[in-house]
């Protein structure tokens, strides 16, 4: 639909600003959603590495904290030991010794403990020392403790009163206060220092996430805003998109209800004509007429074949066709195809050649029928001489049906082109006409039936199609051959119903040709009045008989008058999906215009075969 395209494009330039507007809104409205996720992102990013920092400073605090209470309990610990000591030798009462019994163990266990944490991740080499020469200033100071202790348990109270008065204990006490002061002191410096760090890093945590927060938000209206510009813009180019879209699909239903209506009222004629031609065919003689009426109906076989081809893509493309699957022996559609065939080819002087066949097939036998009949049909088109062959071969749970042809053959890289629709590879013989849809409605029937399509082609050489269906064991009986057990129609009864009096005057004047005795009518008043109660033996009806008159409905009636078996053949020239779709509900047998005088005669027979004989009612 180009030129519908470009006319809603003309028609609507606010809606295309539009678009144009949503367009121009989607970057800013991407860049602030995307600013957004980066923010967040850095965020995130920043609370994480913030975390780990709190973490760490935490701990250093911590260990901070416990070094400097473990130097201090080092401390207290020594001068409760000196203390009791002190008590112990004023008085001799062994209780005072408590504090001093105590304290090796006590001191042993903060001392490793401080070891652990100098030599762990917030401690250095110059504590390790310094807590060293700590360690070895207790030790000196509990020694002479001890010696004092040793002496007054022994007796001796005056040697340790004077070994006291020494002051080498004072000296060791005061250079081990000096030096766990010195350790506290830096400690001390450190933890201050980090508590600083800390609160810093807090404060710089705070005023980070609250610009964070307001830039966020900043862009979160900004992306708010946008984003509300660019949905509104965006419902504006829903609704343009929506607007075409009706435009197109009302423009396609108009143009599909243009061809249905032109395709009708061209097939009228061209049903006459065909009829008419027919007639003439069996009253003319000499040459030169009889070449005049032969051309006459090449040119008009052409021309329903365009119809036919057109008829089936507008069948396919509106999904009115419904596979009817069943069990079915090749042999009754190859009878019909070569009757169909047989003297078109003869009439090129090419040999046809469909072999008889005993395979029995699951799937649809007219499908089945229409892909192997537009396969025939360009085969015996292209084919300028030689022959064309059709056979049926059983291999395994398949059975495959081949065509054959000696034609001009498809280039490889023209293979997937031919079944496309509307092309035709080989037009350098004008004379060979066609709108280049056989092969595309072969691919499309395939697919609708399941059915595998094999090509092979040799250029110069020939083609040859594969079809594979699913092979039905059973015994088949031979297929009997229609054309030779044709019932003749002479003195039967059949009923035309047709609006148009030019498709009435040559239909009737074909059916007459035939020997049958007709009544030929135009509405569906005039054939319940003219039949009365005399039931024909087949009703041939048109389905549109003007004035909103309906032939299914006829066909109804005239069966509920002469019962339910009546044969009947509805005859249209329509080809829209709901007149298709009526069509097969209705489950009488159709036939699309122009029809084929052979064709028509071929159904009539066979329904006159399967049906009763129709009495005349009461």
């Amino acid at each position: 639909m180009p030129a519908l395209a470009t006319w809603v494009g003309k028609t609507m330039p606010w809606r295309r600003e539009r678009a144009v507007r949503s367009e121009s809104l989607r970057n800013p409205a991407i860049l602030a959603i995307g600013g957004l996720a980066v923010l967040g992102g850095a965020l995130l990013y920043f609370v994480f590495e913030s975390s780990l920092q709190q973490r760490s400073r935490d701990q250093a605090i911590q260990y901070t904290e416990q070094v400097i209470g473990d130097l201090r309990a080092l401390q207290t610990r020594v001068t409760d030991s000196e203390t009791g000591q002190r008590g112990y030798l004023l008085t001799g009462d062994a209780r005072y010794l408590a504090p001093y019994d105590a304290a090796p163990t006590a001191i042993d266990g903060l001392l490793r403990r401080l070891r652990s944490a100098f030599s762990g991740q917030f401690g250095d080499s110059v504590e390790l020392v310094r807590l060293d020469q700590v360690g070895r200033l207790i030790a000196s100071k509990l020694d002479d403790l001890n010696r004092s202790v040793v002496l007054q348990r022994s007796g001796n109270a005056t040697d340790a009163l004077a070994l006291v008065r020494s002051n080498t204990g004072l000296f060791i006490m005061g250079s081990l206060r000096d030096a766990i002061a010195a350790m506290v002191a830096e400690e001390t410096d450190r933890l201050s220092a980090r508590l600083d760090a800390r609160r810093r890093q807090q404060n710089f945590a705070i005023t980070v996430s609250a610009l964070g927060g307001a830039f966020a938000i900043l862009l979160m209206l900004a992306a708010g805003v946008l984003a509300v510009l660019f949905m509104r813009a965006n419902r504006n180019m829903q609704a343009a998109l929506q607007s075409a879209h009706d435009a197109a699909v009302s423009a396609d239903r108009a143009k599909s209800q243009f061809l249905a209506t032109a395709s009708h009222d061209l097939r009228q004629p061209l049903h006459a004509m065909n009829l008419f031609i027919s007639a003439l065919r069996r009253r003319v003689s000499g040459e030169e007429a009889t070449k005049l009426v032969a051309n006459m109906a090449s040119a008009a076989e052409s021309m329903q074949m365009m119809f036919n081809s057109l008829l089936d893509v507008s069948k396919l493309h509106a999904g009115v066709v419904v596979p009817a699957m069943a069990d079915f022996p090749v042999e009754e559609v190859f009878v019909r195809l070569r009757n169909a065939f047989s003297a078109p080819a003869a009439a090129k002087g090419i040999a046809l050649d469909i072999a008889p066949a005993t395979c029995l097939v699951h799937s649809d036998p007219v499908l089945l029928e229409s892909i192997l009949r537009n396969l025939i049909s360009n085969a015996v088109r292209y084919t300028r001489q030689g022959r064309v062959d059709v056979v049926c071969r059983e291999r395994n749970d398949l059975v495959g049906i081949e065509v054959r042809d000696t034609g001009p053959g498809i280039p490889a890289d023209q293979i997937e082109r031919a079944f496309e629709e509307f092309q035709r590879l080989d037009t350098s013989n004008a004379a060979e006409r066609g709108l280049g849809l056989g092969l595309a409605i072969v691919r499309r029937l395939a697919r609708l039936l399941d059915l595998p399509i094999e090509l092979q082609s040799d250029v110069g050489v020939g083609t040859i199609f594969s079809v594979h269906l699913p092979r039905v064991v059973t015994v088949v009986p031979e297929a009997a051959d229609i054309s030779d057990d044709m019932p003749s129609l002479a003195g039967r009864r059949l009923l035309l119903v047709d609006d148009d009096p030019l498709v009435r005057t040559a239909l009737a004047r074909e059916i007459a040709d035939w020997g049958a005795k007709i009544t030929v009518v135009g509405s569906a008043e005039a054939a319940l009045w003219a039949l009365g109660s005399a039931p024909p033996e087949v009703a041939i009806v048109d389905r549109d008989l003007g004035k909103g008159a309906n032939g299914i409905e006829l066909v109804a009636t005239l069966r509920a008058r002469f019962g339910d078996m009546m044969p009947a053949i509805i005859v249209t020239g329509a080809t829209d999906p709901q007149a298709l779709d009526e069509l097969r509900r209705s489950g009488t047998p159709w036939m699309t215009k122009p029809l084929d005088a052979a064709v028509l005669r071929s159904r009539i027979a066979a329904l006159l075969v399967r049906a009763p004989a129709m009495q005349p009612t009461d």
